[in-house]
Protein backbone atom coordinates (compact mmCIF):
# COMPACT_ATOMS: atom_id res chain seq x y z
CA UNK A 1 0.00 0.00 0.00
CA UNK A 2 2.81 2.45 0.67
CA UNK A 3 4.34 1.75 -2.93
CA UNK A 4 0.75 2.61 -3.98
CA UNK A 5 0.81 5.91 -2.21
CA UNK A 6 4.63 6.91 -3.78
CA UNK A 7 3.44 6.21 -6.84
CA UNK A 8 0.31 8.07 -6.73
CA UNK A 9 2.34 11.41 -5.37
CA UNK A 10 5.09 10.30 -7.94
CA UNK A 11 3.02 10.55 -11.16
CA UNK A 12 0.54 13.13 -10.10
CA UNK A 13 3.07 15.38 -8.65
CA UNK A 14 3.32 17.49 -12.29
CA UNK A 15 -0.03 17.99 -12.35
CA UNK A 16 -0.44 20.05 -9.15
CA UNK A 17 -0.93 23.82 -9.92
CA UNK A 18 -1.46 23.32 -13.33
CA UNK A 19 -5.22 24.20 -15.12
CA UNK A 20 -7.04 21.63 -16.15
CA UNK A 21 -8.16 20.87 -19.75
CA UNK A 22 -11.87 22.05 -20.98
CA UNK A 23 -14.51 19.37 -20.78
CA UNK A 24 -15.75 18.67 -24.19
CA UNK A 25 -19.63 20.57 -24.74
CA UNK A 26 -22.21 18.19 -24.39
CA UNK A 27 -24.04 17.34 -27.55
CA UNK A 28 -27.38 18.76 -27.76
CA UNK A 29 -30.48 17.47 -26.38
CA UNK A 30 -34.06 17.42 -26.98
CA UNK A 31 -36.33 18.94 -24.46
CA UNK A 32 -38.42 16.23 -22.77
CA UNK A 33 -42.18 16.20 -23.12
CA UNK A 34 -44.12 16.28 -19.60
CA UNK A 35 -46.29 13.47 -19.82
CA UNK A 36 -49.96 14.63 -19.08
CA UNK A 37 -51.40 14.36 -15.45
CA UNK A 38 -52.99 11.17 -13.79
CA UNK A 39 -56.40 12.02 -11.83
CA UNK A 40 -55.94 10.56 -8.64
CA UNK A 41 -59.67 10.24 -6.93
CA UNK A 42 -59.75 11.77 -3.33
CA UNK A 43 -60.29 9.89 -0.64
CA UNK A 44 -62.69 10.68 2.07
CA UNK A 45 -60.99 10.52 5.34
CA UNK A 46 -63.07 8.09 7.65
CA UNK A 47 -65.76 9.77 10.44
CA UNK A 48 -63.22 11.12 13.51
CA UNK A 49 -60.01 10.41 11.15
CA UNK A 50 -57.29 13.74 10.63
CA UNK A 51 -56.84 14.24 6.70
CA UNK A 52 -54.16 12.66 4.78
CA UNK A 53 -51.51 14.48 2.91
CA UNK A 54 -50.75 17.81 5.32
CA UNK A 55 -48.66 20.75 3.86
CA UNK A 56 -45.40 21.41 4.54
CA UNK A 57 -45.48 22.98 7.69
CA UNK A 58 -42.74 25.91 8.21
CA UNK A 59 -41.22 27.16 11.80
CA UNK A 60 -42.77 30.17 12.92
CA UNK A 61 -39.80 32.43 14.74
CA UNK A 62 -42.29 34.33 17.03
CA UNK A 63 -45.50 32.97 18.91
CA UNK A 64 -48.44 35.71 17.13
CA UNK A 65 -47.35 34.61 13.89
CA UNK A 66 -48.29 30.94 15.07
CA UNK A 67 -51.45 31.99 16.94
CA UNK A 68 -52.51 34.07 13.15
CA UNK A 69 -52.07 31.26 11.65
CA UNK A 70 -53.68 28.28 13.83
CA UNK A 71 -56.88 30.58 13.54
CA UNK A 72 -56.52 30.98 10.03
CA UNK A 73 -56.49 26.72 9.93
CA UNK A 74 -59.08 26.52 12.78
CA UNK A 75 -60.95 28.56 10.91
CA UNK A 76 -60.26 26.62 7.05
CA UNK A 77 -61.39 23.37 8.82
CA UNK A 78 -57.71 22.15 8.21
CA UNK A 79 -56.62 19.91 11.06
CA UNK A 80 -54.29 18.48 9.10
CA UNK A 81 -51.70 20.83 9.47
CA UNK A 82 -52.63 21.71 13.10
CA UNK A 83 -51.86 18.62 13.96
CA UNK A 84 -48.06 19.07 11.90
CA UNK A 85 -48.47 22.20 14.44
CA UNK A 86 -48.62 20.54 17.69
CA UNK A 87 -46.02 18.47 19.44
CA UNK A 88 -45.68 14.98 18.95
CA UNK A 89 -46.68 13.57 22.19
CA UNK A 90 -48.92 11.57 24.10
CA UNK A 91 -52.96 11.66 23.09
CA UNK A 92 -51.62 14.12 20.77
CA UNK A 93 -54.08 12.83 18.06
CA UNK A 94 -56.98 12.03 20.49
CA UNK A 95 -56.59 16.47 21.29
CA UNK A 96 -56.60 17.79 17.76
CA UNK A 97 -59.26 15.47 16.75
CA UNK A 98 -61.48 16.43 19.74
CA UNK A 99 -60.67 19.84 18.87
CA UNK A 100 -62.00 19.66 15.38
CA UNK A 101 -65.17 17.61 17.01
CA UNK A 102 -65.76 20.93 19.17
CA UNK A 103 -65.56 22.88 15.65
CA UNK A 104 -67.28 20.60 13.28
CA UNK A 105 -70.40 19.15 15.89
CA UNK A 106 -71.37 21.34 18.28
CA UNK A 107 -71.97 24.38 16.77
CA UNK A 108 -68.88 26.43 17.77
CA UNK A 109 -66.55 28.28 15.71
CA UNK A 110 -62.94 29.90 16.17
CA UNK A 111 -64.43 33.54 17.39
CA UNK A 112 -64.20 36.01 14.55
CA UNK A 113 -62.23 38.93 16.70
CA UNK A 114 -59.11 38.63 19.12
CA UNK A 115 -59.37 34.60 19.20
CA UNK A 116 -56.64 34.66 21.75
CA UNK A 117 -56.33 35.47 24.97
CA UNK A 118 -53.20 35.67 26.95
CA UNK A 119 -53.90 32.89 29.86
CA UNK A 120 -50.50 33.21 31.69
CA UNK A 121 -46.70 30.78 31.70
CA UNK A 122 -45.59 28.34 33.64
CA UNK A 123 -41.60 28.85 33.33
CA UNK A 124 -40.88 28.82 29.72
CA UNK A 125 -44.49 27.17 28.56
CA UNK A 126 -46.97 30.09 26.79
CA UNK A 127 -50.89 29.59 27.88
CA UNK A 128 -53.39 31.19 25.51
CA UNK A 129 -57.34 30.56 25.88
CA UNK A 130 -58.97 29.77 22.45
CA UNK A 131 -62.16 31.88 22.48
CA UNK A 132 -65.10 29.62 20.71
CA UNK A 133 -68.34 31.67 20.09
CA UNK A 134 -71.81 29.96 18.44
CA UNK A 135 -71.59 29.46 14.64
CA UNK A 136 -75.05 30.34 14.14
CA UNK A 137 -77.70 32.87 15.97
CA UNK A 138 -79.07 31.60 18.81
CA UNK A 139 -76.71 28.55 18.93
CA UNK A 140 -75.38 27.87 23.00
CA UNK A 141 -72.40 28.87 24.00
CA UNK A 142 -69.38 27.09 25.16
CA UNK A 143 -69.46 26.81 29.20
CA UNK A 144 -65.88 26.10 29.45
CA UNK A 145 -62.62 26.53 28.09
CA UNK A 146 -60.18 25.66 25.08
CA UNK A 147 -56.52 26.31 26.06
CA UNK A 148 -53.32 25.52 24.07
CA UNK A 149 -49.72 25.63 25.34
CA UNK A 150 -46.91 26.81 23.35
CA UNK A 151 -42.93 26.17 23.64
CA UNK A 152 -40.13 26.88 21.77
CA UNK A 153 -37.97 24.53 20.20
CA UNK A 154 -34.31 24.93 19.11
CA UNK A 155 -34.45 24.48 15.31
CA UNK A 156 -38.14 24.23 15.05
CA UNK A 157 -39.22 27.58 16.17
CA UNK A 158 -42.91 27.34 18.48
CA UNK A 159 -45.17 24.87 18.20
CA UNK A 160 -48.33 23.36 20.58
CA UNK A 161 -47.02 21.66 23.32
CA UNK A 162 -50.56 20.43 23.85
CA UNK A 163 -54.50 21.15 23.62
CA UNK A 164 -56.06 21.45 27.14
CA UNK A 165 -60.08 20.63 27.44
CA UNK A 166 -61.65 21.87 30.91
CA UNK A 167 -64.46 19.64 32.27
CA UNK A 168 -67.30 21.82 31.61
CA UNK A 169 -66.75 22.44 28.06
CA UNK A 170 -65.80 18.36 27.31
CA UNK A 171 -69.73 17.63 29.47
CA UNK A 172 -71.50 20.12 26.98
CA UNK A 173 -69.99 18.70 24.06
CA UNK A 174 -71.43 15.71 24.20
CA UNK A 175 -68.46 13.68 23.03
CA UNK A 176 -67.88 10.23 23.04
CA UNK A 177 -66.83 8.66 26.75
CA UNK A 178 -63.45 8.24 25.51
CA UNK A 179 -62.87 11.84 25.44
CA UNK A 180 -63.46 12.18 29.17
CA UNK A 181 -59.70 10.90 29.41
CA UNK A 182 -58.87 14.46 27.78
CA UNK A 183 -60.00 16.52 30.88
CA UNK A 184 -57.70 17.99 32.40
CA UNK A 185 -57.41 19.44 35.87
CA UNK A 186 -57.13 22.41 37.04
CA UNK A 187 -53.09 23.26 37.71
CA UNK A 188 -51.31 26.13 39.27
CA UNK A 189 -52.00 28.42 36.68
CA UNK A 190 -55.48 27.49 36.23
CA UNK A 191 -55.76 27.69 40.24
CA UNK A 192 -54.47 31.10 40.21
CA UNK A 193 -56.23 32.59 37.38
CA UNK A 194 -59.73 31.14 38.64
CA UNK A 195 -58.38 32.91 42.22
CA UNK A 196 -58.12 35.93 40.72
CA UNK A 197 -61.29 36.06 38.16
CA UNK A 198 -62.93 35.67 41.66
CA UNK A 199 -61.72 38.65 43.26
CA UNK A 200 -61.67 41.60 40.43
CA UNK A 201 -65.48 40.07 40.17
CA UNK A 202 -66.53 40.04 43.97
CA UNK A 203 -66.90 36.65 43.02
CA UNK A 204 -66.15 35.72 46.62
CA UNK A 205 -67.89 31.88 46.75
CA UNK A 206 -65.31 31.35 43.99
CA UNK A 207 -62.23 32.82 45.42
CA UNK A 208 -63.15 30.80 48.20
CA UNK A 209 -63.11 27.92 46.50
CA UNK A 210 -59.51 27.76 45.69
CA UNK A 211 -57.83 29.04 48.98
CA UNK A 212 -56.67 27.62 51.84
CA UNK A 213 -58.54 29.58 54.61
CA UNK A 214 -55.67 29.33 57.26
CA UNK A 215 -53.40 30.56 54.77
CA UNK A 216 -55.62 33.26 53.62
CA UNK A 217 -57.61 34.49 56.25
CA UNK A 218 -61.01 36.35 55.06
CA UNK A 219 -59.71 39.46 56.39
CA UNK A 220 -56.30 39.55 54.17
CA UNK A 221 -58.70 38.24 51.07
CA UNK A 222 -60.76 41.21 51.49
CA UNK A 223 -57.92 43.72 51.89
CA UNK A 224 -56.92 42.27 48.55
CA UNK A 225 -60.70 42.76 46.89
CA UNK A 226 -60.76 46.30 48.91
CA UNK A 227 -57.22 47.62 47.07
CA UNK A 228 -57.81 46.26 43.73
CA UNK A 229 -61.21 47.47 43.14
CA UNK A 230 -60.45 51.17 44.79
CA UNK A 231 -57.25 51.23 43.48
CA UNK A 232 -58.91 50.56 39.65
CA UNK A 233 -56.56 47.21 39.11
CA UNK A 234 -56.83 44.88 36.45
CA UNK A 235 -54.72 41.76 35.27
CA UNK A 236 -51.78 43.29 32.65
CA UNK A 237 -48.57 42.52 31.51
CA UNK A 238 -47.50 39.96 28.96
CA UNK A 239 -47.96 37.04 30.86
CA UNK A 240 -50.56 38.72 33.14
CA UNK A 241 -49.98 35.54 35.51
CA UNK A 242 -46.61 33.86 35.47
CA UNK A 243 -46.13 30.55 37.48
CA UNK A 244 -42.01 30.78 38.07
CA UNK A 245 -41.28 27.98 40.05
CA UNK A 246 -43.08 24.62 40.91
CA UNK A 247 -42.58 21.46 41.92
CA UNK A 248 -45.55 18.43 42.41
CA UNK A 249 -46.73 20.23 46.04
CA UNK A 250 -45.59 23.70 45.29
CA UNK A 251 -46.01 26.91 43.39
CA UNK A 252 -45.10 30.38 43.22
CA UNK A 253 -46.76 32.98 40.82
CA UNK A 254 -46.06 37.24 39.79
CA UNK A 255 -49.28 38.67 38.97
CA UNK A 256 -48.89 41.80 37.17
CA UNK A 257 -51.40 44.88 37.80
CA UNK A 258 -52.17 48.17 36.18
CA UNK A 259 -54.18 50.81 37.39
CA UNK A 260 -55.17 53.73 34.72
CA UNK A 261 -56.56 55.34 37.45
CA UNK A 262 -53.29 55.85 39.17
CA UNK A 263 -50.52 55.30 35.93
CA UNK A 264 -49.06 52.89 37.89
CA UNK A 265 -48.02 48.97 37.47
CA UNK A 266 -47.57 46.76 40.39
CA UNK A 267 -46.95 43.11 41.37
CA UNK A 268 -47.75 40.77 44.07
CA UNK A 269 -46.88 37.00 44.90
CA UNK A 270 -49.07 34.18 45.43
CA UNK A 271 -48.04 31.08 46.91
CA UNK A 272 -49.63 27.45 46.38
CA UNK A 273 -49.96 24.01 46.99
CA UNK A 274 -51.62 21.14 46.24
CA UNK A 275 -54.05 18.99 48.40
CA UNK A 276 -53.62 15.18 49.23
CA UNK A 277 -56.71 14.96 46.61
CA UNK A 278 -54.84 16.54 44.46
CA UNK A 279 -56.61 19.86 43.93
CA UNK A 280 -54.45 23.18 43.94
CA UNK A 281 -55.06 25.73 46.58
CA UNK A 282 -53.67 29.28 46.95
CA UNK A 283 -52.63 29.31 50.69
CA UNK A 284 -49.97 32.57 51.16
CA UNK A 285 -50.76 36.20 49.59
CA UNK A 286 -48.27 38.67 49.45
CA UNK A 287 -49.28 42.32 48.32
CA UNK A 288 -47.41 44.10 50.70
CA UNK A 289 -45.57 46.47 47.64
CA UNK A 290 -49.19 46.66 46.23
CA UNK A 291 -50.74 48.11 49.43
CA UNK A 292 -47.79 50.27 49.89
CA UNK A 293 -48.42 52.25 46.48
CA UNK A 294 -52.15 52.07 47.49
CA UNK A 295 -51.91 53.39 50.92
CA UNK A 296 -48.78 56.20 49.24
CA UNK A 297 -51.41 57.31 46.11
CA UNK A 298 -54.44 57.26 48.69
CA UNK A 299 -53.02 59.93 51.20
CA UNK A 300 -54.87 62.79 50.41
CA UNK A 301 -57.54 63.44 52.58
CA UNK A 302 -58.39 63.83 56.50
CA UNK A 303 -58.98 60.54 57.15
CA UNK A 304 -56.04 58.28 57.11
CA UNK A 305 -56.27 55.06 54.94
CA UNK A 306 -55.47 51.60 54.40
CA UNK A 307 -57.55 49.13 54.38
CA UNK A 308 -55.35 46.21 56.25
CA UNK A 309 -53.55 46.44 59.13
CA UNK A 310 -51.35 44.15 61.50
CA UNK A 311 -53.38 43.13 64.82
CA UNK A 312 -51.93 43.60 68.28
CA UNK A 313 -54.11 39.54 68.54
CA UNK A 314 -52.09 38.52 65.92
CA UNK A 315 -52.99 38.66 62.28
CA UNK A 316 -54.66 41.11 60.10
CA UNK A 317 -58.12 43.43 60.06
CA UNK A 318 -60.24 45.26 58.19
CA UNK A 319 -60.31 49.42 59.45
CA UNK A 320 -62.25 51.72 58.07
CA UNK A 321 -60.41 55.49 59.40
CA UNK A 322 -62.43 58.56 60.68
CA UNK A 323 -62.20 62.45 60.60
CA UNK A 324 -61.66 63.94 63.75
CA UNK A 325 -64.56 63.72 66.59
CA UNK A 326 -66.58 62.17 64.16
CA UNK A 327 -68.87 59.07 64.25
CA UNK A 328 -70.35 58.86 60.27
CA UNK A 329 -68.43 56.76 58.05
CA UNK A 330 -66.31 58.14 54.95
CA UNK A 331 -67.56 57.59 51.54
CA UNK A 332 -64.93 55.44 51.59
CA UNK A 333 -65.65 53.21 54.01
CA UNK A 334 -69.17 52.74 52.59
CA UNK A 335 -67.78 51.00 49.46
CA UNK A 336 -65.35 49.25 51.93
CA UNK A 337 -68.46 47.88 53.86
CA UNK A 338 -69.76 46.83 50.68
CA UNK A 339 -67.26 44.66 49.97
CA UNK A 340 -67.31 43.02 53.26
CA UNK A 341 -70.87 42.26 53.25
CA UNK A 342 -70.62 40.17 50.21
CA UNK A 343 -67.57 37.94 51.87
CA UNK A 344 -69.61 38.17 54.99
CA UNK A 345 -72.34 36.24 52.60
CA UNK A 346 -70.20 33.37 51.55
CA UNK A 347 -70.37 32.16 55.11
CA UNK A 348 -73.19 32.70 57.25
CA UNK A 349 -72.23 30.86 60.45
CA UNK A 350 -69.58 33.23 60.76
CA UNK A 351 -69.72 36.12 63.08
CA UNK A 352 -67.08 39.43 63.25
CA UNK A 353 -66.43 41.80 65.77
CA UNK A 354 -65.96 45.25 65.21
CA UNK A 355 -64.19 47.54 68.10
CA UNK A 356 -64.39 51.35 68.04
CA UNK A 357 -61.02 53.48 68.52
CA UNK A 358 -60.51 56.94 68.94
CA UNK A 359 -57.21 59.48 69.41
CA UNK A 360 -56.48 60.79 73.20
CA UNK A 361 -57.74 64.17 72.27
CA UNK A 362 -60.53 64.89 74.65
CA UNK A 363 -61.66 62.92 77.73
CA UNK A 364 -61.80 59.33 78.22
CA UNK A 365 -65.47 58.97 78.80
CA UNK A 366 -66.29 60.93 75.86
CA UNK A 367 -63.87 59.07 73.60
CA UNK A 368 -65.38 55.51 75.00
CA UNK A 369 -68.56 56.76 73.56
CA UNK A 370 -67.37 58.16 70.40
CA UNK A 371 -65.24 54.70 69.36
CA UNK A 372 -68.98 53.24 70.19
CA UNK A 373 -70.67 55.29 67.89
CA UNK A 374 -68.15 54.48 65.36
CA UNK A 375 -68.25 50.93 66.18
CA UNK A 376 -72.59 50.92 66.02
CA UNK A 377 -72.65 53.07 62.99
CA UNK A 378 -70.63 50.18 61.24
CA UNK A 379 -72.59 47.30 62.58
CA UNK A 380 -76.09 49.45 60.98
CA UNK A 381 -74.59 49.81 57.37
CA UNK A 382 -74.07 45.93 57.59
CA UNK A 383 -77.44 45.12 58.85
CA UNK A 384 -78.50 47.26 55.84
CA UNK A 385 -76.55 45.25 53.73
CA UNK A 386 -78.14 41.99 54.85
CA UNK A 387 -75.75 40.52 57.44
CA UNK A 388 -77.59 39.45 60.11
CA UNK A 389 -77.65 40.66 63.50
CA UNK A 390 -76.60 37.76 65.13
CA UNK A 391 -72.83 37.51 63.39
CA UNK A 392 -72.13 41.20 64.81
CA UNK A 393 -70.97 42.20 67.91
CA UNK A 394 -69.18 45.69 68.61
CA UNK A 395 -67.19 47.23 71.83
CA UNK A 396 -65.91 50.86 71.80
CA UNK A 397 -62.20 51.17 73.82
CA UNK A 398 -61.80 54.98 73.36
CA UNK A 399 -57.92 55.46 73.06
CA UNK A 400 -56.89 52.76 75.12
CA UNK A 401 -55.73 50.39 71.97
CA UNK A 402 -53.75 53.01 69.39
CA UNK A 403 -52.15 51.70 66.48
CA UNK A 404 -49.50 54.80 66.28
CA UNK A 405 -48.18 57.68 69.01
CA UNK A 406 -50.44 60.34 69.57
CA UNK A 407 -47.54 62.65 70.24
CA UNK A 408 -44.03 62.46 68.50
CA UNK A 409 -40.86 61.60 71.03
CA UNK A 410 -40.43 65.12 72.01
CA UNK A 411 -44.00 65.79 72.88
CA UNK A 412 -45.39 67.70 70.01
CA UNK A 413 -48.60 66.75 68.05
CA UNK A 414 -48.73 64.03 65.86
CA UNK A 415 -51.59 64.06 63.46
CA UNK A 416 -50.70 61.30 61.16
CA UNK A 417 -50.68 58.95 64.14
CA UNK A 418 -53.70 60.10 65.59
CA UNK A 419 -55.81 60.06 62.09
CA UNK A 420 -54.72 55.99 62.54
CA UNK A 421 -56.21 56.08 65.84
CA UNK A 422 -59.77 57.21 64.71
CA UNK A 423 -61.12 53.64 63.54
CA UNK A 424 -63.04 51.01 63.69
CA UNK A 425 -61.52 47.65 62.98
CA UNK A 426 -63.32 44.54 61.81
CA UNK A 427 -62.26 41.25 62.41
CA UNK A 428 -63.57 38.21 60.73
CA UNK A 429 -61.45 35.63 61.68
CA UNK A 430 -62.26 35.36 65.84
Amino acid sequence: MGLSVAFFFIFSAGSFGKKPPPAPRPAAQTPAVPAPPVAVPAVAPAAGELPAGAPQVTAFSTLDSLLAELATKLRAGDFATVRKLTETAPQADERVKYLQHLLTNCGWRVATANPWTDAGAIATVSRRELKLEPAAPGSAAPSGAVAADFVRIQGEGWKVKTWRFDAALVAQAKAPAAASALTDAPDALETARTFFAGVLGHDFKTARSVTDATGVTHEKLAGLCIVLEEGGYKLSGNPPVKITAATEQSAWAIVKFRSELQNIENEMGLEMERTPSGEWRVRALNFSELLESFVKASGAGKAYYSPIVKSAKGGESIVLYFEFDHAELHPRALHQLDIIAGLLKTDAARKIKITGHSDAVGADDYNVRLSAARAKNVSERLLVLGVPATQIETKGFGSAAPLDADKRADGSDNPEGRSRNRRTEIYLDF
